[in-house]
């Protein structure tokens, strides 16, 4: 199946970023037999496996290892933006592309909140999913592996 590396479950759906297999979603109703509902690799311009997934609602935010841009081979951290409302056929709403990998991830109301290595905390507007954007960022040249969101 690949490599599990984060699962979110909401009741008896699991949502699980599965390596290079990409999102799975579940069924874990049955804890002894859970039944894969569908999956998706989408990612626009990447080339990676799936290694973080939070789920707010019916959306999915879905962040790589580690990608590079199809185009020269660019480092690029991207994330892709899944509506999974339908666990049989998730599919890609949009991506957000960034040029360092991102450590941590967190959702709060229409933002998308990471921290990026040594440059600190990014706020990126997600209320559009085609078509996000960066709000704004917090630079450090410390490197932000921990921190929490609130509100």
């Amino acid at each position: 199946m690949g490599d599990f590396t984060d699962v979110q479950t909401i009741g008896n759906i699991a949502y699980v970023a599965g390596g290079a297999t990409g999102l799975m979603i579940f069924d874990v109703s049955d804890a002894s037999s859970p039944k894969l509902l569908g999956s998706s690799t989408d990612c626009i311009g990447c080339t990676t496996a799936a290694r973080y997934v939070t789920v707010v609602g019916t959306t999915a935010y879905v962040v790589p290892i580690y990608a590079y841009s199809v185009p020269g081979n660019v480092h690029t951290a991207l994330f892709a933006i899944v509506d999974v409302s339908t666990p049989s056929s998730p599919r890609q709403l949009g991506t957000y592309e960034s040029d360092v990998p991102y450590n941590r991830v967190f959702i709060s109301g229409n933002s998308y909140v990471y921290s990026r290595q040594h440059d600190g905390i990014h706020v990126v507007d997600v209320s559009t999913p085609s078509s996000p954007s960066l709000v704004t960022k917090l630079d450090s040249e410390n490197n932000w592996d921990t921190y929490c969101v609130a509100g």
